[in-house]
């Protein structure tokens, strides 16, 4: 018999995921600092060498991308803690529960999706506070939509990290498998570059990578303006492959955990 999804049940692993992070203060503080890191030495200072691309400097251009790759590190890696729950005995507790799998695994996607947009949030507004923004109405309508675009990519890469922790049992693989995954996602986002200025070859990698929808996306929040090469509707592209993303690995992430051995 196929037990329904208790919203009880998503609520209370969305909470204690939340609790989680607000308690790991050097977790929060790490994951800012490695993204204001980016921000000063690449944005500041390249930003010194390079005028920008075309009206846009280069420190406003490369904050939504190290924006989504504080998003990026913090929805994938918060797959481990389906390994610590694992191994601490947390995971047997929940799965004896009277509550189907999926409900766990929601609750861990929405938790995990929440935690990475605070910390993307956060970077918004150090990325606001360097100059990276310019303080208009529409500049902070497109804030509040930037927002929304964070919980849109998180839940999916949320999904990529639980899918990540369901299959494997160690800690350490699981970091160095999700390191080895984030960091090309990363560097592909055209966070550093725009499209249209690579080789074919990059451009055609570039438009694999689920990741470089999501920055362009924040770009068309933040900055009014994405790539010329998905044209003015490149929002609407970006959006809808985000959704078909989250889809895809929500679904897995529920297949591979609902198949976990505790």
């Amino acid at each position: 018999m196929v037990q329904p999804l208790s919203g009880q049940a998503i609520y209370v692993v969305l909470l204690r995921e939340l609790k989680r992070y607000w308690r790991a203060k050097a977790r929060i503080i790490s994951s800012v600092a490695q993204s204001f890191f980016f921000l000063v030495v690449f944005g500041l200072g390249l930003g010194s060498f390079v005028d920008g691309f075309g009206s846009i400097n280069y420190l406003s251009y490369m904050a939504p991308g190290v924006i989504g790759m504080g998003l990026l590190f913090g929805s994938v890696f918060s797959g481990v803690s389906v390994i610590f729950d694992r191994q601490f005995g947390f995971m047997k507790e929940m799965l004896v529960a009277p509550v189907s799998r999926t409900s766990i695994i929601l609750g861990k996607i929405l938790g995990g999706a929440a935690t990475a947009s605070i910390q993307g949030i956060i970077l918004m507004a150090v990325a606001g506070i360097m100059g990276a923004f310019t303080p208009t109405i529409m500049f902070v309508a497109g804030a509040f939509a930037a927002v929304g675009v964070m919980l849109l990519i998180t839940a999916g890469f949320v999904g990529l990290g639980v899918a990540i922790g369901s299959t494997l049992n160690d800690f350490h693989a699981f970091q160095l498998l999700s390191t080895f995954v984030i960091w090309p996602l990363f560097m592909l986002s055209g966070v550093f570059f725009p499209i249209d200025v690579v080789p074919l070859p990059l451009q055609v990698a570039m438009l694999f990578d689920p990741m470089f929808y999501g920055v362009e996306l924040l770009r068309w929040c933040l900055l009014g303006a994405g790539t010329p090469l998905l044209g003015p509707l490149g929002w609407l592209i970006s959006l809808g492959v985000l959704i078909g993303f989250n889809a895809l690995m929500i679904g897995v992430g529920t297949y591979l955990f609902s198949r976990a051995q505790v």
